[in-house]
Protein backbone atom coordinates (compact mmCIF):
# COMPACT_ATOMS: atom_id res chain seq x y z
CA UNK A 1 0.00 0.00 0.00
CA UNK A 2 3.04 2.24 -0.36
CA UNK A 3 1.00 3.89 -3.58
CA UNK A 4 -1.76 6.80 -3.93
CA UNK A 5 -3.63 7.58 -1.38
CA UNK A 6 -1.91 5.92 0.57
CA UNK A 7 1.80 7.04 1.14
CA UNK A 8 0.59 10.54 2.11
CA UNK A 9 4.11 11.50 4.21
CA UNK A 10 5.64 11.51 0.53
CA UNK A 11 5.86 14.80 -0.81
CA UNK A 12 6.34 15.67 -4.59
CA UNK A 13 10.29 16.95 -3.69
CA UNK A 14 11.26 13.47 -1.92
CA UNK A 15 10.04 11.80 -5.75
CA UNK A 16 13.08 12.62 -7.07
CA UNK A 17 14.88 10.01 -4.61
CA UNK A 18 13.87 6.54 -3.97
CA UNK A 19 13.32 2.97 -6.08
CA UNK A 20 10.81 4.60 -8.21
CA UNK A 21 13.62 6.19 -9.84
CA UNK A 22 16.77 4.07 -9.06
CA UNK A 23 15.82 0.98 -10.32
CA UNK A 24 13.99 -0.41 -13.44
CA UNK A 25 13.20 -2.94 -15.51
CA UNK A 26 12.94 -6.08 -13.14
CA UNK A 27 14.04 -4.84 -9.98
CA UNK A 28 11.61 -1.88 -10.34
CA UNK A 29 9.06 -4.94 -11.54
CA UNK A 30 9.65 -6.90 -8.58
CA UNK A 31 8.49 -4.04 -5.92
CA UNK A 32 5.77 -3.70 -8.05
CA UNK A 33 4.58 -6.96 -7.52
CA UNK A 34 5.86 -6.81 -3.56
CA UNK A 35 3.35 -4.12 -3.61
CA UNK A 36 0.69 -6.41 -5.02
CA UNK A 37 1.33 -9.04 -2.86
CA UNK A 38 1.16 -7.25 0.02
CA UNK A 39 -2.18 -6.04 -0.73
CA UNK A 40 -3.49 -9.30 -1.83
CA UNK A 41 -2.39 -11.08 1.63
CA UNK A 42 -3.53 -7.98 3.52
CA UNK A 43 -7.20 -8.33 1.49
CA UNK A 44 -7.08 -12.29 2.55
CA UNK A 45 -6.75 -11.44 5.84
CA UNK A 46 -9.36 -9.41 6.15
CA UNK A 47 -11.73 -11.53 4.50
CA UNK A 48 -11.12 -13.99 6.70
CA UNK A 49 -10.81 -12.26 10.15
CA UNK A 50 -13.71 -9.63 9.60
CA UNK A 51 -15.91 -11.23 6.44
CA UNK A 52 -16.05 -14.54 7.47
CA UNK A 53 -14.36 -16.00 5.34
CA UNK A 54 -15.11 -19.12 3.59
CA UNK A 55 -18.90 -18.77 4.98
CA UNK A 56 -21.43 -18.33 2.53
CA UNK A 57 -22.65 -14.78 2.65
CA UNK A 58 -26.10 -15.65 0.79
CA UNK A 59 -28.14 -17.99 2.77
CA UNK A 60 -28.82 -21.58 2.31
CA UNK A 61 -26.59 -21.83 -0.91
CA UNK A 62 -24.85 -24.82 1.32
CA UNK A 63 -27.99 -26.44 2.05
CA UNK A 64 -29.37 -25.80 -1.42
CA UNK A 65 -26.27 -27.55 -3.10
CA UNK A 66 -26.38 -30.10 -0.38
CA UNK A 67 -30.05 -31.26 -0.68
CA UNK A 68 -29.32 -31.26 -5.11
CA UNK A 69 -26.79 -33.96 -4.45
CA UNK A 70 -28.52 -35.85 -2.25
CA UNK A 71 -31.57 -35.76 -4.32
CA UNK A 72 -29.68 -36.95 -6.98
CA UNK A 73 -28.03 -39.59 -5.54
CA UNK A 74 -24.40 -38.15 -6.44
CA UNK A 75 -23.68 -37.48 -2.30
CA UNK A 76 -20.00 -38.35 -3.17
CA UNK A 77 -19.98 -34.71 -5.20
CA UNK A 78 -20.95 -32.58 -2.06
CA UNK A 79 -17.90 -33.77 -0.59
CA UNK A 80 -15.72 -32.25 -3.64
CA UNK A 81 -18.25 -29.42 -4.21
CA UNK A 82 -17.98 -27.73 -1.43
CA UNK A 83 -14.19 -26.85 -0.57
CA UNK A 84 -14.72 -25.36 -4.24
CA UNK A 85 -17.54 -23.14 -2.91
CA UNK A 86 -15.78 -22.31 -0.24
CA UNK A 87 -12.77 -21.06 -1.76
CA UNK A 88 -14.31 -19.68 -4.53
CA UNK A 89 -16.48 -17.52 -1.83
CA UNK A 90 -13.33 -16.44 0.09
CA UNK A 91 -12.08 -15.40 -3.16
CA UNK A 92 -14.68 -13.68 -4.29
CA UNK A 93 -14.56 -12.00 -0.93
CA UNK A 94 -10.76 -11.25 -1.34
CA UNK A 95 -11.62 -9.73 -5.05
CA UNK A 96 -13.99 -6.98 -3.31
CA UNK A 97 -11.54 -6.05 -1.02
CA UNK A 98 -9.31 -5.77 -3.51
CA UNK A 99 -11.18 -3.62 -5.65
CA UNK A 100 -12.34 -1.30 -3.40
CA UNK A 101 -8.51 -0.57 -2.36
CA UNK A 102 -7.72 -0.36 -5.98
CA UNK A 103 -10.46 1.97 -6.57
CA UNK A 104 -9.96 4.17 -3.50
CA UNK A 105 -6.39 4.27 -4.90
CA UNK A 106 -6.92 5.65 -8.41
CA UNK A 107 -9.74 7.48 -7.61
CA UNK A 108 -8.59 9.90 -4.66
CA UNK A 109 -5.87 12.23 -5.21
CA UNK A 110 -3.27 13.32 -3.18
Amino acid sequence: CERLPFDLPEAEEELVAGYQTEYSGIKLALFYVGSYLNLLISSLFVTILYLGGWKSSIPFVENFIQNISINYGINESFDVLKPVLDIFTTLSKSYLFLFISILTRRTLPR
